[in-house]
């Protein structure tokens, strides 16, 4: 079953079509905003990844200088 066709079954004994229960949400949202933290997937880096931005803090912090040598491409260590 389509997911709009559950929110109609849902709605109808309330008394609320789909069109009412949307101008509704949208009206809590922009009062309440929205009461629950969204995540995005965490995506799993590997390790050249997590080893650059290491070093990208690093020089944001002055932890390291900005002239010091980097990584150019995945097969240096």
């Amino acid at each position: 079953m389509m997911i709009l066709k559950k929110l109609a079954k849902y709605l109808e004994p309330m008394g609320l079509s789909i069109n009412s229960y949307f101008n509704m949400a949208v009206r809590q949202l922009v009062i309440q905003k929205i009461p629950f933290e969204i995540l995005a997937e965490q995506e799993d880096s590997n390790l050249t990844t997590r080893r650059a931005l290491i070093e990208a803090k690093a020089k944001d912090l002055g932890i390291i200088p900005d002239g010091s040598p980097h990584f150019k491409n995945v097969d240096e260590d």
